[in-house]
């Protein structure tokens, strides 16, 4: 076995990253780590048997240079024998419309349709081409803008569905595994503007410091892991003393305030989550260390308060969900909580594969009693695939990291067994036509200001 693809192999097999059987889907944007890894895992599905879906996300950045990755993406894919799903959003419109950043809004939008195509494919792991200089560079900026033990650990090799199999490699290694097999490659024209903070960093910081050491991506590597296994022990610290001392949503103050800060610190963030940050600990500490038997605090999400030797946690109240409403054929419903329309007319079934995630297509004789619409109830559940089993709405909800408190205004449409359909997730297979089958067909269309 060449030794890049050994390196990957065992690198994937100390973390578990790669299934024995089912799907892993590739991240391909064109660019060399990308290549790289979609050929290292088309040689390591064979030795593995696992099945590779590549996927390629078109942010329409760059106009027809773009379009050129999309197109090299597709034809190398073929060239393979590799199935390839292709996305594409307006990420600078989006980025106007949100304002927000375009590199935030780019990969939300780039692992929003991932995590889709994952969900499609039966809970595929999702496998993307950081390598040990992306490692590097995330580690040098968080210490620029400030960071505690958690974000010095760097990108993890897993999370969640995440894999990354190239962490173990640097970018000269890929290179070179690239360059002995003639992978080719897009070079994205953006790479050498040096006014994103990542390309500053590789351009101008990276290069110092490889004289000083010329392994220092490597050396990054293994101290993030060592750095991982002091974090993993400090929150089983902090897990441990919430699961002895968390009782009906309060701690005791006095022994909070005994624990080291790096214990504390860790139990106040896993019960109050990641909306706090440093100054939002201290305060909680503050308050736990008070004399004031009824002070308070408030903080995102939650308030704080003493009840004399206690401190107690308390969610806000959630947002109201959304009240079962029917849909009629020939109507439009308004969703004003949800803030969307939802229309409903009779079809046909078309021709051919038909997969949207606001429009779906109900097989007439399917349904069984009315279609009504509401939110999510416990219990819930839908059947997406014929390979898989039913799965739970919450389940799903907490895999396309839905916050908690939005979830209840995810619309869910229903007939009399339940859940058929829910916008971004998908269609429960009861209730898929065949071509030509009568259908209704329903729509979900997001607007502002619907009240």
């Amino acid at each position: 076995m060449d030794r890049y693809l050994k390196k990957v192999f065992d690198f994937c097999q100390e973390y578990d990253m790669l299934p024995k059987s089912g799907n892993v889907i590739v991240c391909v944007s064109g660019g060399t780590d990308s290549m790289c890894l979609l050929n290292l895992l088309n040689e390591l599905s064979e030795k593995v048997g696992f099945s590779l879906h590549a996927a390629h996300f078109n942010h329409m950045l760059r106009g027809s240079e773009s379009d050129g990755d999309e197109a090299f993406v597709i034809e190398e894919c073929g060239k393979l024998g590799i199935p390839l799903s292709v996305g594409s959003g307006d990420v600078s419109g989006e980025a106007a419309r949100t304002g927000r950043g375009i590199e935030e809004t780019g990969r939300d939008m780039r692992y929003d349709f991932f995590h889709r195509l994952s969900i499609e494919l039966d809970g595929a792991k999702i496998a993307t081409a950081h390598n040990a200089d992306d490692q590097l560079e995330t580690v040098l900026l968080r210490l620029v803008r400030g960071t505690g033990l958690r974000g010095l650990c760097g990108i993890p090799p897993v999370r969640g569905k995440i894999i990354r199999p190239l962490l173990c490699l640097t970018r000269d290694e890929i290179e070179q595994y690239n360059t002995g097999r003639s992978i080719a490659h897009r070079e994205d024209s953006t790479n050498s503007d040096d006014t994103y903070s990542r390309n500053n960093i590789r351009l101008h910081v990276l290069p110092v410091l490889r004289k000083l050491n010329p392994s220092v991506s490597t050396a990054c590597v293994e101290t993030c892991g060592l750095l991982r296994k002091d974090e993993s022990f400090l929150q089983s610290l902090a897990d441990s003393f919430i699961g002895e001392n968390y009782l009906d949503g309060s701690l005791p103050a006095e022994e909070l305030c005994s624990l080291p800060f790096p214990v504390s610190s860790r139990v106040i963030r896993t019960l109050c989550g990641s909306g706090i940050d440093s100054g939002h600990v201290k305060s909680v500490l503050i308050l736990a260390a008070s004399d004031d038997p009824s002070a308070s605090l408030s903080l995102p999400g939650m308030t704080l308060r003493r009840e004399y030797e206690k401190l107690v946690f308390s969610q806000l109240p959630k947002v109201s969900g959304i009240p079962e409403r029917q849909l009629i054929p020939g109507s439009v419903l308004k969703i004003p909580e949800a803030g969307c329309l939802i229309s409903c007319y009779e079809d046909i079934a078309p021709c051919g594969i038909y997969k949207s995630f606001t429009t779906f297509l109900f097989k007439f004789s399917a349904i069984c009693g009315n279609i009504t619409v509401r939110s999510r109830m416990t219990g819930d559940s839908i059947r997406l695939s014929e390979k898989s089993g039913s799965k739970s709405l919450k389940r799903l909800f907490i895999d396309r990291k839905i916050p908690a408190l939005k979830r209840s205004l995810v619309p869910v449409i229903c007939d009399g067994r339940g859940p058929i359909a829910v916008p971004g997730i998908g269609c429960d297979i009861r209730v898929r036509p065949s071509p030509g089958d009568k259908v209704l067909k329903v729509t979900v269309e997001e607007i502002k200001d619907i009240c």
